[in-house]
């Protein structure tokens, strides 16, 4: 998986711009105002130069005091098996289950533990962001009151200085914190708080999911693998394998005779009608299960490195592409490439839910179908009593932040992307009840636009009324396709978008959306605002009540948005 946690796609760095006009005879005339153009992000990373003279991140860390001494890191892999309620035999927590029993949706993962000292340590600020805006870099901040505003600037040494001040500044939590202990990673494109080590040893942890990350003799990265766990029976074990052209080479295995169970849950189990499956019901236990890697596999600094050599004409063959099915079965998922993002990116005016905590995004496509993949920490659709969970795909369907209208700044909205969202496919649970999928549209138009199918895209917004409650001419739009007719529809509505299918994973912390192109609305000419060969920005938000775990605040979370995906 890549790690990409809330950053900017790519870094502009040394950029120089000649500027010029065109004199009456058709020759250039070069202006003498503006000569040099330079990016505020180059000009702080060049503050952090190394004995090449390049940028490096290790020097931004060596003049912070937060360089890794006495490094150790430990890569352990995990299997993730779920079994059905009715085979696992007594009430202890072995694994111990039928012979005859199925194990359901076997996964992959590997956990990675780092320790270290250093002088100081950097905590994650996940109240604010850093943006582009023209010349400078602006931090935005979350509140509950404001949603998402400018709180202040990143200057050229890349120090933060707050703009905000007045009884404004009690609703943010970023600006709680000293201006002198916010620190701008240029490089991973982050805020940190930076805090005295006070000579602790530092440990961070994180899990990578498939496809994980090879690496071959030389250090490179073993890109065209391709994964897949298979149970033999005959040994009683699981085995992850990696198939390099015609090459099969085992990572690691579990023995499920007396397994080390890592962690052991009862599945979660919600109500579904038509649109949604689960294979039994949820009605399972998932087990955590610690692996070992086989002897192909060596550890060092660069990660998991293979013992056995690779030829060149074997790493050149791309790995088969799988169709996905909805069947709740996420083995063809494995080896698709997605974003990751850390768990526990928790804001401080919601609630740590982890059924919002999303942890991994992926989307494909086939001829017909757009396919859309997402996992969190807990589980999909859990709620209370009365709770309500919402999921969404946020969708720029022409790559323009200036069309749809920005999650992350609108209305009763949390924190959410740099992008502009014209469509969204969503799925809405109601008291541990799946209660529909739907489509979202925002542009220039609303209900009678949408149904009439004269909409054209156009800045829009989240809510129909204006902070003043005034009635807005355009704002986003709910609907579903029911036999070929579409409706309006609105939360607790009930009745499912018959070209929007979707399953759980057993254990509910998976979900794979299959949405039919056919599905998006037509512009005013008749054609689909979604189509094969179009680059659209996309990512996936969550959000949820948190009652069923003692709290009346909502948990939310939103993911990296993939940039220019192309509709294959």
């Amino acid at each position: 998986m890549y790690k990409n946690s809330h950053l900017k796609p790519f870094f502009i760095i040394g950029l120089c711009h000649l500027l010029f006009q065109v004199n009456s005879f058709g020759q250039p005339k070069w202006s003498e105002s503006k000569i040099f153009e330079k990016k505020l992000i180059s000009v702080i990373q060049s503050r952090y130069i190394d004995t090449r003279g390049v940028p490096s991140h290790d020097q931004f860390l060596k003049k912070n005091g937060l360089f890794p001494l006495n490094k150790k890191t430990e890569l352990i892999p995990y299997f993730k098996v779920s079994v059905s309620i009715d085979d696992v035999l007594g009430r202890d927590q072995n694994f111990n289950s039928r012979k005859s029993a199925k194990l359901l949706n076997p996964e992959f993962f590997v956990e990675t533990t780092t320790t270290h000292n250093s002088p100081f340590v950097s905590l994650p600020i996940w109240d604010g962001r850093v943006y582009e805006d023209k010349d400078s870099l602006i931090v935005g901040g979350y509140s509950a009151k404001f949603n998402e505003r400018p709180v202040g600037l990143i200057d050229s040494y890349g120090n933060f200085a707050k703009s905000l001040s007045g009884p404004k500044m009690k609703e943010f939590s970023i600006l709680q914190i000293p201006s002198e202990q916010i620190i701008f990673d240029p490089f991973e494109w982050r805020l940190f708080r930076l805090d005295p080590s006070n000579g602790k040893t530092i440990k961070n942890s994180s899990k990578s999911f498939l496809p994980v990350a090879i690496f071959d003799k030389q250090g490179n990265c073993i890109k065209n693998i391709e994964f897949n766990i298979e149970q033999n029976t005959a040994n009683s074990a699981l085995i992850l394998y990696g198939i390099i052209g015609d090459k099969k080479v085992e990572i690691a295995k579990c023995n499920l005779t007396n397994p080390l169970i890592a962690e052991r849950l009862t599945g979660y189990q919600p109500a579904l009608i038509e649109g949604c499956i689960q294979p039994a019901h949820g009605k399972v236990i998932t087990f955590t299960l610690e692996g070992q890697y086989s002897e192909n596999i060596s550890v060092n600094e660069a990660g998991l490195c293979l013992n056995c050599n690779v030829s060149e004409s074997t790493t050149g063959k791309a790995p088969k592409f799988n169709r996905v099915k909805i069947d709740g079965d996420f083995s063809d998922w494995q080896n698709i490439v997605g974003v990751s993002d850390p768990e526990g990116d928790y804001l401080n005016y919601l609630f740590k839910n982890p059924d919002t905590d999303l942890l991994e995004f992926k989307v494909t496509n086939d001829e017909k179908y757009l396919y859309i993949y997402s996992r969190v920490a807990g589980a999909h659709g859990r709620t209370g009593k009365n709770g309500r969970y919402y999921w969404y795909a946020y969708i720029d369907v022409d790559a323009n932040p200036f069309t749809g209208y920005p999650p992350t700044r609108d209305d009763n909205c949390y924190y959410g992307i740099s992008t502009g969202d014209d469509a969204e496919v969503q799925f809405e649970f109601v008291g541990n009840k799946f209660v529909k999928t739907f489509f979202g549209f925002a542009g220039a138009g609303a209900e009678k636009e949408a149904l009439d199918g004269s909409l054209k895209l156009g800045s829009s917004y989240y809510s129909s009324k204006a902070m003043d409650g005034s009635k807005r001419d355009r704002y986003k739009i709910e609907y579903v396709n029911r036999e070929n007719i579409r409706h309006i529809t609105h939360d607790n509505t009930e009745g499912t978008s018959k070209d929007i299918v979707m399953a759980l994973s057993p254990d509910g912390s998976e979900v794979e959306v299959r949405v039919e192109m056919a599905g998006f609305l037509k512009d005013k000419s008749g054609k689909s605002i979604m189509f094969r060969g179009r680059k659209i920005d996309i990512a996936v938000g969550t959000e949820g009540s948190s009652d069923h775990l003692g709290s009346d605040k909502w948990g939310a979370d939103s993911s990296p948005v993939i940039y220019s995906y192309k509709v294959k």
